[in-house]
């Protein structure tokens, strides 16, 4: 208790933190509000695990279509500057989608041509606040800043479903997409109010292939990020595909309405924030390659027993601990993309840790929402379980790859 208390205060001693982690923090707390009236929305207008998988896998297509050059252009950009002009793009399209709920046209299509412009959008949002903590984080405490700064979207899934949930129940989905427009407002005052200098540092003029290719060139010359870089390929493409089959897991495996769809987003979320509050206590412990190994092997039993099971509440174990092992994979990941990377290539090299997650992970989605539909959910998930066991014993066998992690 005493190192986590430790850790925190090491992070949160930096005022520009404090500032991105509560606007972040009030900003994913309605974007999770968001993520339980539309996985509903969806799903009551489709029926379909497809189709709820098509949504997520648009919304992430632009990571994979431009891959590494939006950290490029951050890196040449001023940081505040993309930060306000993105909170106020993705809250428009939230505001957008809340008249059409509102006045009752909104359509199937409407919400996958937003997914995509969200995803153009958000390619540039999340390589510039994650690079940004780098910033306002002194090198010594950035081991202490990552993990608390990905707890803000993780700590917002404790309570925005929560809150989703009864806003669904009581008032509507356009409720939940209004209250998310309105919470990108956290992020541009925090923008604002931050005192570093988030302008682009000056750099000899470089040609555009370098620009574009240098983080890929870079990750993939360094055998650690190399190594780093496929595993997290694996769990993004084979081990949480299950968190856009949500709305079909809640009706079809536990046959659940929208507070029982919210608890099971709520569920994960506890395992989400234990696993951040313990990676941030053990930052500096060097654990790091036992937990990458132990958490893509503890995800192929999870998402085995999920296929099997029909007691919710034996679902919403399972759920807090595939949870659990997904957000610890991911923050190792993105620390050591940080750590490893230096300072003049850090938005490049952390866009290919975003372009794994977010580009083309995507396609794992859709290859299990397509999976189920033709066969079963339970058959997807006893897939992704394989596929997961099989990176798992990848990960056991890589020595040299994660030394350094």
């Amino acid at each position: 208790m005493n190192t986590l208390v430790s850790q925190i205060t090491r992070a949160f001693r930096h005022r520009d933190f404090r500032l991105l982690w509560t606007g972040a923090f009030l900003s994913f707390i309605g974007s999770w509000i968001q993520i339980v009236g539309q996985g509903f929305l969806v799903y009551q207008l489709t029926h379909s695990e497809a189709k709820l998988a098509l949504v997520s896998f648009v919304g992430s297509l632009p990571y994979f279509v431009m891959g590494p050059l939006p950290g490029a252009l951050v890196d040449h950009f001023n940081k505040k500057t993309l930060l306000v002009i993105t909170q106020v793009l993705l809250g428009g399209a939230a505001i957008f989608l809340a008249a059409a709920a509102y006045y009752n046209f909104i359509q199937y299509w409407m919400i996958v041509i937003t997914a995509l412009v969200v995803g153009c959008v958000g390619a540039f949002e999340v390589p510039t606040r994650q690079s940004a903590v780098g910033t306002v984080v002194p090198p010594e405490d950035l081991s202490a800043a990552i993990p608390l700064n990905a707890l803000t979207f993780n700590l917002a899934r404790l309570l925005g479903p929560a809150v989703g949930g009864f806003v669904l129940a009581k008032i509507g989905v356009d409720a939940c997409y209004l209250l998310n427009g309105i919470s990108f407002l956290a992020l541009v005052f925090a923008a604002l109010a931050i005192r570093a200098d988030l302008r682009a540092t000056k750099k000899e003029p470089q040609p555009m292939k370098d620009i574009l290719l240098g983080g890929m060139r870079y990750t993939f010359q360094e055998r650690p990020l190399r190594t780093l870089f496929l595993l997290e390929l694996c769990v993004s493409m084979c081990g949480i595909f299950y968190i856009t089959q949500m709305p079909a897991i809640a009706d079809k495996i536990f046959h659940l309405g929208p507070q029982g769809l919210a608890n099971c987003y709520t569920a994960m979320g506890v395992g989400t924030v234990s696993s951040l509050l313990l990676v941030a206590a053990t930052s500096e412990r060097g654990f790091r390659a036992m937990v990458l190994r132990c958490d893509m092997s503890l995800m192929a039993v999870g998402l085995l027993a999920l296929s099997f099971t029909h007691n919710q509440w034996t679902g919403y174990a399972i759920l807090a601990v595939l949870g659990f092992c997904g957000v610890a994979h991911f923050n190792i990941t993105n620390t050591m993309f940080q750590l490893l990377s230096p300072i003049a290539l850090r938005g490049r090299v952390l866009s290919m840790h975003v372009w794994a997650l977010s580009g083309l992970g995507p396609f794992g989605v859709m290859f299990f929402g397509w999976l189920a539909s033709r066969t079963s959910l339970a058959m997807s998930l006893q897939v992704g379980a394989c596929c997961m066991a099989i990176g798992a014993a990848a990960a056991w066998g890589s020595r040299r790859g994660l030394e350094s992690v």
